[in-house]
């Protein structure tokens, strides 16, 4: 079930009327919420499709038993934590790496990364002792499914979400107003903006044998924003709807294009998946408690997990390497830039160009197609020069040059709205930059302040380039 439809609308306009009651009218409050909760999230879940069910019940299963398993004394508790690990990685493993003859009329389960690493951390935080292992089932079924984000994530830790299930949520208009708030402008990123500019990226990307190297160069530079809007929009949605049932899930950007190095970037970027991966893969190995060789190591076998786990193809492998590689020389580098001074702007422009870069290798379909982009990219200058050599009007040659002729995208003034709505996305970025959105909204005149929702309402409803679209990104992953 999408966020973004007509459906999801009406389950979640029920569903929030018979929470709220159970809330009143129900003397254990928190246990007929929980139950509520669970009932909506495999619900939701089993929209999706029926046969993604009994994948979410193994995983709970997994995790309820290997939890409990740390209660009980005795030996090889490592050897268990391996068979555990194994256990909750079995199926994620066999859709995402097995060979596809294998399975080639099976859909890959909605939201299998997200939860499996959800049920993974989980164990791992019962064996350190980080948790008490929950003695209640319909506690661990919950934390692994939570309708917001078992899709899609933010990847929750059973510390911060499990307590929250125990407590009664009352309504509360301040929460659900925030949520309502994030909900909207989550919808502004992916329908405005992630949804118009993926029509270009695809036509681009679709046919990069024939185009120009300046169409390639702005449709890689307008994907570092379209994968952005369509992934940070979707958590602003689930954590919109969270908030609104009175659960805080953690923030998962932080205005990751206004970052200063690659590193600053990674601390701001899917933070619920880059802090997984520090606890759970970089500070295992090691992490920065070794020798700087090994350091380095560390780094690099990090974003390498973060690039397999984001697919099987060698152009995630080479994406996560690059980040790996760039982490290494940042720290490298660490105390030569410090001391050059370097302007804030040099260093978020840099960091963008090199994250801009890495990006080619997770749109492209091969490394052959990466190839490609990157060799006709270094030929923009000699675009430069075919564009002075061509005849006719300037806005002519420019349709030729970024491939805006009719019949191959929304034409010339679809991209200039395109461009527009994507600096609005970026002036508002820029505004917020120091502060939360919402603290920043509420501390305005109520007049300024709804003038502002009937503008974003009225954009999302003429602006929105694909209706009611309900297709992410990461819901791939």
């Amino acid at each position: 079930m999408s966020f973004i439809s007509l459906t999801f609308a009406l389950f979640f306009f029920v569903f929030v009327c018979l929470y709220h009651l159970a809330a009143r009218f129900f003397k254990d409050a928190p246990l007929a919420q929980r139950i509520l909760l669970l009932a909506a999230s495999l619900v939701f879940y089993a929209w999706a499709d029926l046969r993604f069910v009994p994948f979410l019940a193994y995983t709970v299963a997994v995790s309820y038993l290997g939890g409990l398993s740390f209660c009980i004394g005795g030996g090889y508790r490592r050897l268990r934590l391996f068979a555990l690990c194994a256990a909750c990685l079995a199926p994620l493993l066999f859709f995402k790496y097995a060979p596809r003859e294998l399975h080639p009329d099976i859909i890959f389960p909605l939201g299998l990364s997200f939860f499996t690493f959800q049920s993974l951390s989980y164990v791992a935080d019962c064996f350190k002792k980080k948790v008490e292992p929950e003695l209640s089932l319909l506690n661990v079924a919950l934390f692994v499914s939570f309708f917001p984000v078992v899709s899609s994530g933010p990847i929750q830790r059973a510390g911060n979400l499990i307590p929250q299930f125990k407590e009664a949520h009352r309504f509360d208009y301040g929460s659900a107003t925030d949520g309502l708030k994030l909900f909207a402008w989550g919808m502004f990123k992916k329908l405005c903006v992630a949804d118009r500019i993926a029509a270009y990226v695809n036509y681009v990307y679709g046919s990069a044998d024939s185009q120009y190297g300046s169409a390639l160069l702005l449709a890689t530079v307008l994907y570092s924003f379209q994968i952005y809007c369509d992934f940070s929009g979707y958590s602003d949605m689930a954590i919109g709807v969270a908030r609104y049932c009175g659960f805080d899930v953690g923030k998962n950007f932080d205005h990751p294009y206004l970052a200063q190095s690659v590193g600053d970037f990674w601390r701001r970027w899917h933070i619920s998946l880059s802090s997984w991966l520090r606890d759970y893969v970089y500070i295992p190995l090691g992490g920065s408690r070794v020798a700087l060789p090994r350091i380095y190591f560390n780094l690099l076998a990090t974003f390498l997990v973060s690039g397999i786990w984001h697919g099987a193809g060698w152009t995630f492998v080479v994406w996560g390497a690059l980040h790996g590689l760039y982490q290494c020389a940042g720290r490298a580098a660490k105390p030569l830039l410090e001391k050059a001074k370097i302007p804030a702007a040099v260093k978020i422009l840099v960091t963008f160009c090199l994250v801009t870069f890495a990006w080619i290798f997770f749109r492209a379909e091969s490394l052959g197609q990466a190839a490609l982009v990157v060799r006709k990219i270094a030929e923009v200058p000699k675009c430069a020069a075919d564009f002075f050599a061509m005849r006719g009007e300037i806005k002519t040659r420019i349709k030729d040059m970024f491939s805006l002729n009719d019949g191959s995208y929304g034409y010339f003034t679809g991209m200039i709205v395109t461009l527009l709505l994507a600096f609005g996305m970026c002036l508002c970025e820029l505004i917020v930059g120091k502060s939360k959105g919402i603290e920043y909204i509420k501390n305005k005149h109520f007049l300024f302040r709804w003038v502002l929702y009937l503008v974003l309402c009225f954009v999302i409803f003429f602006c929105s380039e694909s209706g009611m679209s309900g297709n992410f990104i990461y819901n791939g992953f």
